[in-house]
């Protein structure tokens, strides 16, 4: 792990060059794993046809070949663009570190939203001009299995503090949070959306399910 060490070092922030070889270090063993599997299964599907000389197991060894290839380009262009994806915020929140002073203030977790935290931000500094409470979300995705559940005090880094704006938040551990400033109430009229959504869909699904046994 050197080499991405070493190449992600001189580009990044040093709150940030864990988060990103620890990254590339989880896709490569995705894609690992993922090529011994297909592998493993053409190879295994190979030895049977070949050594049956049956019909039916050639034809199983094209179809699976047909079904397995493509498979194995698309997840590998999805390993590509997650790659690319994390990349991208990472240079955004260096960007941020490198461009804009820190505020010190403390993040206090209000709830989880799947594997993301909302935190509602309170600042430590006299004299500070918030006024109105605001709120943060914290992309957990960015930092693996780190993600805090209790009250911290950070430096936080962003270029304003309104909705959509990105922020970096660095606790005294080190583990740099990325996220972005949040209001409540659409945060929580977009989860209710997102959850109507999903029980439409569900709905819809059991009840062709239900059709389908009733027509049988």
């Amino acid at each position: 792990m050197t080499d991405i060490a070493s190449s992600d070092a001189p580009l990044l922030h040093p709150a940030l060059q864990k988060m990103a070889v620890s990254h590339r270090r989880l896709l490569r063993l995705m894609g690992l794993l993922i090529f011994l599997t297909m592998a493993g299964t053409l190879v295994f599907l190979m030895v049977t046809a070949f050594s049956s000389r049956d019909l039916s197991s050639l034809l199983l060894l094209a179809l699976m070949g047909v079904i397995i290839l493509p498979t194995m380009a698309l997840l590998g262009g999805l390993i590509w663009y997650l790659d690319r994806w994390h990349a991208r915020c990472l240079s955004r929140a260096h960007q941020l570190l490198q461009q804009n002073q820190p505020l010190t203030v403390r993040l206090t977790p209000v709830r989880s939203a799947g594997r993301d935290v909302l935190f509602a931000l309170h600042p430590l500094a006299s004299g500070s001009l918030i006024a109105e409470p605001i709120h943060v979300l914290i992309n957990a995705s960015l930092h693996g299995r780190y993600s805090p559940q209790s009250a911290i005090t950070v430096q936080m880094y962003c270029q304003k503090l309104a909705p959509g704006h990105d922020l970096v938040a660095l606790p005294a551990d080190g583990h740099a949070l990325i996220g972005k400033v949040v209001v409540l109430e659409a945060y929580y009229r977009q989860r209710r959306k997102k959850m109507a959504v999903a029980i439409a869909f569900l709905a819809i699904v059991s009840a062709l399910v239900i059709l389908q046994k009733l027509e049988i």
